[in-house]
């Protein structure tokens, strides 16, 4: 289990509700396994899963890179180095702000909602 994957187990719930980073837009954590971590989101409540190797992959490329913009385009391409351009490559949804919140509330990352939103990887 990587730091990322404890942290969430530790922190957080499945059923458990949370508010993206910029727009404070509700969504939830509907599982937590060991596949992932999957939340609902948008008018529909779509789910979509994040693996624990996509989550803790966040972690590994910008632990080293100080803060880096968040991000959230709608458009199937995320801005390269941004939160967006990772989540991107894992899910074809505008997801960034719900994942960097989902992250803050886990304490593996620190969040400045100035906009920007920039987030940085903490030391854990």
């Amino acid at each position: 289990m990587g730091p990322g994957e404890s942290a969430i187990r530790h922190s957080i719930r499945a059923g458990e509700s949370l508010e993206t980073t910029a727009q404070k837009k509700p969504f939830t954590v509907d599982t937590i396994d060991q596949s992932g971590v999957a939340l609902l989101f948008g008018r529909k409540q779509t789910r979509t899963p994040f693996t624990w190797e996509a989550l803790e992959g966040i972690r590994t490329q910008f632990l080293h890179s100080g803060w880096i913009v968040i991000g959230g385009r709608r458009d199937v391409h995320g801005e390269p180095g941004t939160l967006d351009g990772y989540v991107k490559q894992v899910v074809n949804r505008d997801a960034a702000g719900c994942v960097a919140s989902l992250l803050e509330e886990a304490g593996v990352v620190e969040l400045d909602r100035a906009r920007p939103g920039r987030m940085r990887v903490t030391a854990r």
